[in-house]
């Protein structure tokens, strides 16, 4: 097998390592995103301030710099984070900052009419919430989720800066070691455009479903 086919297999068993940081950052990103946009919208104001207050700090910082707070930064108060447990908490963190603003926006969108509809009709506001303003505000979230899955993905790229062996570690090594840099690199570029692409075919297929059903 020639020395771009043995970097070629390295890089598909990075983009396992890929898939799974994605995968897991942007399912818990989500759950805690969620929550904490309902804290923000509805919950007492020193909450709210809270809130808001870690969005803009994630939003604010550099991502590499976040990253390198969280693997190198916490090692001076005794707190030594393997590399991809330190990669999927960032993750974590940074991903949640993004995921609130993108239900909050999705709920604010909702005409106040159909706040008042759904009060007419005799229901509380939990039930409210859960089966008329949810359900709209989803369809309307569908296309920044799907930016937002992709977002994740590209995160990881950088996660080979503190040595966890995705992708872009493996093409580093593949280009430095084969003497065929641009080789290595155009099959990890076409890895990522192949996820990506099914990811955006998946997003419209759950767009298309859901104004279906609506």
């Amino acid at each position: 097998m020639s020395g771009l086919g043995l970097y070629t297999q390295d890089m598909l068993r990075g983009a396992v390592l890929t898939l799974e940081l994605t995968a897991g950052g942007t399912v818990v990103s989500l759950l805690a995103g969620a929550v904490a946009a309902v804290g923000r919208m509805y919950g007492p104001k020193p909450l709210r301030a809270l809130i808001v207050s870690y969005v803009e700090l994630v939003r604010g910082l550099p991502a590499i710099l976040q990253l390198f707070v969280l693997y190198f930064g916490l090692t001076q108060f005794g707190i030594d984070l393997s590399s991809l447990t330190a990669a999927f908490i960032w993750m974590c963190f940074y991903g949640t900052g993004y995921a609130i603003e993108i239900f909050r926006a999705g709920l604010s969108a909702i005409p106040e009419g159909q706040h008042e509809a759904a009060s007419a009709l005799g229901f509380g506001p939990i039930t409210s919430f859960r089966r008329v303003i949810v359900p709209q505000a989803f369809t309307l979230m569908l296309p920044p989720l799907t930016n937002f899955v992709v977002l994740e993905l590209k995160n990881t790229t950088l996660v080979y800066f503190i040595g966890v062996h995705e992708i872009m570690f493996q093409a580093r090594l593949g280009a430095g070691n084969s003497g065929n840099p641009l080789g290595v690199y155009l099959v990890a570029a076409g890895i990522y455009v192949v996820v990506n692409v099914a990811l955006g075919r998946a997003g419209a297929f759950l767009e298309h479903r859901a104004a279906a059903a609506h």
